[in-house]
């Protein structure tokens, strides 16, 4: 396996003793386990003129007043229990095919984004140098934390991308779409999640992903095209290469070394409240993960539906060009199945995850095939059986009525 650290195979050997690692533990370096100080020599890093200029950048951006209830909603929007139902909304209130087309590409461009961290592994502002050498504020305390690499930053990236690709959809201009981007960009430098120039990068990668898919719309033309086998295949084939461009990142960029690696979470730490520390030290959710291929089955499983779903729409729903239709009250009665559904998923995984956890059968496999399972379900639901449970439900108000 190129690029594997045999110091990272050997520590796993001796921890399991009966078990070879697996490619994606050697590849993340996520069961080495790091030690809790920093090297006693700080490693030399890439880039440090760049770096020490873009401290100056966001030591002036967080002196802007006002920013911190905005950039803690930015920060927590990408949570999946809080963007999933704000992104199906669309679908079930304003359009189908625009809710679709525009959760693909959101989708897609986070696996994009995804392999654009992977090659470039960049530290975040805390990350990279001791807090009394950068001169940047901890804002909110430890209430903002990220366990993943900088470059691109996702949340500009993605929200960036939505408008983007919402204003070619319905040919509109492209200026709100860029300063809305913007705006996210500087919420994340605030924070000081970000470099000035990773919330630039996002907003162009944004930029160029959104405009494109938007003049392309490859969920409408698969959903005019109405063959099963073209979706079906155009699914597997789409979500396949995404798949193999992030193993391809993987397989040919080493993983971050582990002193480095070290010294980052050292500087992270170091950043904190002095009471926040102990607790982030403990957390398993908050050790630093840059390299991660299990968090994005969601993603990947969206993109295979929603494309491959199309081609059986005029058989399982022949209206779905036209959805969400009828009058307003129609249209939140609509949002009010849809979220009761979505709401019943999401018990019914934990319910099944709190079983497996209870008979010992939570291992990392049936834990990513229960949130694969779990987003086919998500999607079903929001793209087919949430319309016809709708459909169903008006027809039975209309027969009471008569």
């Amino acid at each position: 396996m190129t690029g594997v650290d045999p110091e990272c195979v050997e520590r796993v050997l001796n921890a399991t003793k009966t078990k070879l690692p697996s490619w994606e533990q050697c590849r993340s370096g996520d069961d080495c386990e790091l030690p809790l100080d920093p090297p006693r020599a700080p490693p030399i890093l890439p880039y440090r003129a760049l770096h020490r200029a873009e401290y100056g950048l966001l030591r002036g951006i967080q002196r802007t007043p006002g920013l911190l209830s905005p950039s803690l909603a930015v920060h927590y929007s990408l949570l999946p229990k809080v963007i999933t139902p704000l992104l199906a909304i669309i679908v079930w209130f304003s359009s189908l095919p625009l809710g679709a087309s525009l959760i693909t590409f959101v989708c897609a461009a986070d696996l994009v984004n995804t392999a654009l961290k992977w090659a470039v592994q960049r530290p975040r502002p805390r990350w990279y140098s001791p807090s009394h050498e950068s001169g940047l504020e901890v804002k909110a305390g430890n209430i903002a934390w990220e366990v993943d690499l900088s470059f691109p930053s996702a949340h500009t990236q993605f929200f960036a991308g939505l408008a983007f690709c919402a204003a070619a959809l319905n040919g509109w201009s492209a200026v709100l779409p860029a300063a809305f981007g913007a705006f996210i960009g500087l919420t994340r430098n605030y924070l000081s999640m970000h470099w000035p120039s990773d919330t630039i990068a996002a907003l162009g990668v944004g930029a160029v992903l959104g405009n494109l898919w938007g003049r392309v719309d490859p969920w409408r033309r698969l959903l005019e095209a109405g063959s099963p086998l073209l979706s079906l295949t155009a699914a597997t084939a789409f979500t396949s290469g995404l798949l193999c461009l992030m193993v391809a990142v993987r397989q040919a960029v080493p993983p971050v070394q582990a002193d480095i690696k070290t010294y980052w979470y050292a500087n992270a730490l170091a950043a904190l409240p002095e009471r926040a520390r102990a607790e982030t030290r403990s957390s398993a959710q908050r050790q630093l993960k840059p390299r991660n291929l299990k968090s994005k089955i969601p993603m990947l499983v969206t993109v295979w539906t929603t494309l491959a779903i199309t081609g059986f729409y005029p058989m399982l729903l022949p209206t779905a060009a036209a959805e969400p239709s009828g009058p307003l009250l129609s249209r939140l009665l609509q949002v009010g199945v849809g979220l009761g559904g979505l709401g019943g998923i999401m018990l019914l995984k934990d319910w099944v995850k709190e079983i497996l956890a209870r008979r010992q059968l939570a291992t990392d496999r049936m834990r990513g095939a229960l949130k694969g399972l779990t987003y086919l379900a998500i999607c079903s639901w929001c793209f087919l059986l949430s319309q016809r449970t709708h459909g169903a439900l008006l027809a039975m108000g209309a027969h009471l009525l008569k």
